[in-house]
């Protein structure tokens, strides 16, 4: 009988699938292609936002003379910065008498370790951003939830943002607070079942939210999509890996390698690495990088019930 080998493919395809669920950021900001970071210099790709210009008016039948205004796009660098990774040492012994399942005793941490440290570039990029609009405040059992986002929403119309795509994220303190409103509960909106599914709260006036533990728990903001941009790539396979995948899903990017190492300090390892090349960068216009803000999304400043002040 013919021994039946499983692909390193296999392999990763496995472990992602408990993810899915549970990794969040990626799919709320603006991703941007791989292939654009190939050959770019610094490792970085410029996003061009278009510039907003205002209509002049003159008196018909005057003698005022039409008025020429410059056109001035806004360059927002988003630069592959960190490596993130999680390189594991297995033991002969260990691998011979120890792991029963490499799946879920090996890779499976491996991975969320790598998904986690992906999400916290995401995250600092919200929390770094220099917003437009003043935060939006939220002090919990004064407050009615419901309408701290309709505020929200109003902060973002007033910056003329898209009325689709819009998100409210919220930290774990946050989260408890909007599950206790029953005005909330009463107009939720939520739509069908997808990936973000399970931390998904509600879907309400106007924005979806979604719950994670990646920021902050008093942290949260609302914002549309392309507040926040986000790189991301699988590094290359390089020829020397036993065992080497390179797979996308669920708006991440990743490179899942393993091979022996007979010479090791502390004796024969099999190396069992996870890893990938991320960055991310708040979407931020002005005239000029000194004075340029995010127009694109508000801070939620929220006070815990009897605390002090909120997240960052």
């Amino acid at each position: 009988m013919a021994n039946t080998f499983i692909k390193a493919e296999q392999i990763v395809e496995a472990a992602i699938l408990l993810l899915r669920r549970q990794i969040v950021l990626p799919r709320l900001v603006w991703t941007q292609p791989s292939a654009a970071f190939v050959g770019s210099l610094d490792d970085t790709i410029t996003l061009r936002v278009p510039a907003v210009r205002t209509a002049k008016t003159r008196t018909m039948r005057s003698e005022t003379a039409l008025v020429a205004a410059d056109l001035a796009e806004t360059k927002v660098p988003v630069q592959l910065d960190t490596h993130v990774y999680d390189l594991l040492n297995i033991r002969d012994e260990e691998l011979t008498l120890d792991i029963r399942n490499f799946i879920t005793q090996v890779l499976d941490p491996q991975m969320r370790g790598v998904a986690e440290g992906m999400e916290n570039v995401i995250a600092g990029a919200l929390t770094g951003a220099t917003w437009e609009a003043d935060p939006v405040p939220f002090v919990e059992g004064t407050d009615e939830p419901f309408d701290v986002l309709v505020d929200a929403g109003k902060e973002l119309n007033k910056l003329n943002v898209p009325r689709t795509e819009r998100v409210a994220l919220v930290g774990a303190n946050v989260e408890a607070a909007l599950l206790k409103s029953d005005k909330l509960s009463k107009v939720n909106e939520s739509g069908t079942a997808d990936a973000l599914r399970n931390a998904v709260i509600t879907r309400v006036a106007g924005f979806t939210v979604v719950g994670s533990n990646a920021i902050d728990p008093d942290a949260a903001w609302a914002f549309h999509r392309t507040a926040i941009a986000f790189g991301n790539v699988a590094p290359a396979l390089p020829e020397g890996a036993s065992m080497k995948a390179r797979i996308a899903t669920e708006g991440l990017a990743l490179r899942y390698l393993r091979d022996y190492d007979p010479t090791n300090s502390t004796g024969p390892v099999d190396r069992s690495l996870v890893d990938a090349f991320v960055g991310a960068a708040s979407v931020e216009e002005g005239p000029t990088p000194a004075t340029a803000s995010n127009r694109r999304g508000v801070e939620i400043d929220f006070t815990p019930e009897g605390g002090g002040a909120g997240g960052d």
